[in-house]
């Protein structure tokens, strides 16, 4: 079904390609305000446009899971430019004139806009008034929950990206004042937090709402308080303390953590969640268009076929077209939202995760499957070569392929870490929480590394089990970043995130002592790295059976059509005598990591100045340069073994756009050194 143009009384219409079908959106033009407001069915298309807002590419279609996903040791985009850049966001290196702050900015306020003018008209509508007994409408009491979640949503997401920021609870055509204050980040997720909470008491679950969790639900509203309760609790950077500010915590944390412990438990207590699928399977039911309600997607924003949405096109194995087209029915995808290359070392080698998640093939315009020898991988957690049938030779973006903004997953390992904090420590139900989680991931290939029983000794090693946990589950979904600023690590995990792709670049061309430094902190050994395979066999091409089996086979596409390679040895280094009896080994192998620049004698310019705004290698003469509060300082070598407290907070807030600022009257000005 067409999505028109939002209705939402007093706001400029926003054209949009369809969406789900249940997503019907009258035109501006039709009715007005009284009218929709007095009319069940027409209040749901006016709340249609609310979500809209949501499918846009300038917020979950693309860019808030892409272009503003920050580089970590999960999620990583590579980028060689030498100097200061307004856009290169990712490595945080950006200024007001970026062209996508704007978008951003616009299209979530938007959201908000909408939102805010839903919730005021709505209480004030006559049909929404209680009856005798005090009681309200169970389906206007629903979608004004619906709302007020959304709304949740769109701050959230600008206080990540800018910190403080304008905050209104009106729509623009009560407000007195167009430019909004400023508002404390704490105090507004506060506001939310107690908003979410007086809403969701009379909101449905998902299994009784007849589009299921492609509308937020209760156990959607309950799980959006833990997670804005975790935010505000958490550390965040704050403009004072120093040019790029200070990583603080408000010193009521304690309380927020409570709180997300309390609603995250409310959502397993309700039971309308779990793991039962395989991991893989959550996310090709996905490719798909099939919908659980009951599985772990807690809310999927529902994107339209064909219309809306770029999961899949820019995830999964690159494919290239020739001319607009590809010789296979699965199209075009550009696989922009890549992995750091060197994420998939860091799983164990029974989990079940690791190879569904990193794909290291990639296909030309003729289709022909290659070794990708690439910087970084490929996310294969969704792809358009999931989908069954295909979705056309000629398709690019725009899969419809739905996004699980709340997963179940994430409900038990917020509960873990709030438990944990709280606590001072893990409780059995912290503990049975995270186990959860592993069962899936271990259960099928080896149970008895489903317990992390030696990690759970004390608050910091439950703590860094969680995180490991959520580094695991969670790529592509914007989480890694922010989990580890949440918990003040973002620093030391980038220092390091930069020295594991140095020293391996090193190792390439002979030795490295800085990736002996960076094993230890991955692995509390200083031999983590030596077997990497710097040079893979794999098979010849050949066509592969639909998946079968419920453990995930490697590099096996439900489909037929699809010719693909399998790499023998994607991780470790093997004796070219064991590959010489294979008679299905490719004769040669694939180069990987040659990423040294011989004639400079430092590793190649993508891993010097991938994380330029915080840390890069000047490649005319060798220095590593770490930010200080704006001014390039020498970088602390591997070998002082640097800490947190030692290191120069990452600045990842990113600046008001420069047109904002502009038309605040300076009223809006920014910091963080911008």
């Amino acid at each position: 079904m067409k999505l028109h143009n939002i209705l939402i009384a007093g706001m400029s219409a926003l054209a949009l390609a369809s969406c789900s079908d249940y997503l019907e959106v009258d035109a501006p033009s039709k009715l007005d305000p009284e009218y929709v407001f007095s009319d069940k069915t027409e209040i749901d298309r006016a709340l249609n446009g609310v979500y809209a807002t949501m499918l846009t590419n300038n917020t979950f279609g693309q860019n808030l899971i892409s272009t503003f996903c920050l580089n970590s040791d999960v999620d990583f985009k590579i980028n060689n430019n030498h100097y200061n850049t307004h856009n290169a966001y990712q490595r945080f290196d950006c200024d007001p004139a970026g062209g996508e702050l704007e978008s951003a900015w616009r299209e979530l306020y938007a959201g908000v806009e909408r939102a805010n003018k839903f919730i005021v008209t709505l209480e004030g509508a006559d049909i929404y008034a209680p009856d005798e007994e005090g009681d309200r409408d169970k389906d206007l009491t629903q979608q004004m929950g619906e709302a007020k979640v959304l709304r949740a949503i769109f701050y959230h997401e600008l206080t990540w990206m800018f910190g403080d920021v304008p905050v209104s609870w009106v729509s623009t055509d009560m407000a007195t004042n167009f430019i909004y204050p400023i508002m404390d980040r704490t105090q507004m997720l506060q506001y939310l937090i107690d908003d979410l909470k007086e809403a969701s008491e009379g909101m449905k679950f998902a299994r009784d709402i007849s589009v299921g969790v492609e509308r937020v639900s209760k156990e959607m509203a309950w799980a959006m308080i833990a997670r804005l309760a975790l935010t505000a609790g958490g550390y965040s950077l704050r403009p004072e303390g120093g040019n790029y500010g200070t990583m603080k915590r408000p010193e009521n944390y304690l309380s927020f953590y409570q709180t997300a412990r309390e609603y995250a438990n409310k959502v397993i207590e309700s039971n309308t969640h779990a793991l039962n699928k395989p991991f893989y399977k959550v996310f090709v039911d996905e490719c798909n268009f099939v919908v659980d309600n009951a599985d772990d997607p807690i809310f999927e924003i529902p994107f339209g076929q064909n219309s809306s949405g770029r999961i899949g096109y820019i995830h999964g194995p690159k494919m290239d077209a020739s001319e607009g087209s590809t010789p296979h029915a699965w199209g075009e995808a550009n696989s922009g939202a890549q992995l750091n290359a060197l994420y998939r070392y860091h799983f164990d080698n029974s989990d079940i995760r690791r190879d569904y998640i990193n794909q290291l093939i990639s296909y030309s315009n003729l289709g022909v499957p290659q070794v990708n020898r690439g910087r970084s991988n490929f996310n294969g957690k969704w792809s358009k070569l999931w989908n069954n049938t295909g979705l056309g030779a000629t398709t690019q973006g725009d899969t419809g392929i739905n996004y699980p903004y709340m997963r179940y997953t994430d409900v038990l390992l917020m509960f873990a870490e709030a438990d944990n904090e709280i606590n001072n420590g893990p409780s059995a139900d912290a503990i049975r929480a995270l186990e959860t989680v592993r069962t899936r991931a271990f259960a099928q290939t080896d149970p008895s590394k489903i317990s992390r029983s030696e990690l759970y000794g004390s608050k910091e090693d439950f703590l860094k089990a969680v995180l490991d946990e959520r580094k695991f589950e969670f790529a592509g979904e914007n989480m890694r970043w922010r989990d580890l600023v949440r918990n003040n690590l973002y620093n030391i995990n980038t220092y390091y995130n930069f020295f594991r792709y140095f020293g391996v670049a090193e190792e390439s061309d002979g030795s490295s002592e800085y990736l002996r430094y960076v094993s230890t902190y991955d692995f509390g050994h200083d031999a983590g790295y030596e077997d990497i395979a710097f040079a893979v066999y794999f098979t010849d091409v050949k066509k592969r059976t639909v998946i079968a089996s419920e453990v995930y086979p490697v590099h096996q596409f439900p489909n037929q059509s699809v010719e693909v390679v399998e790499i023998v040895n994607p991780l470790y280094a093997i004796n070219p005598s064991e590959v010489s009896g294979r008679k299905d080994l490719a004769s040669l192998p694939a180069e990987f990591y040659s990423w040294y620049n011989a004639d400079k004698g430092v590793p190649a310019d993508y891993f010097l100045y991938s994380l330029r705004g915080y840390i890069y290698c000047d490649e005319d003469n060798g220095l590593i340069y770490i930010n200080n509060n704006g001014n390039y300082e020498s970088c602390p070598e591997p070998s002082s073994m640097p800490t947190v407290e030692s290191l120069p907070a990452v600045r990842y807030i990113l600046p008001y756009p420069r047109s904002v600022v502009e038309r605040s009257n300076n009223m809006y000005t920014n910091k963080y050194g911008y």
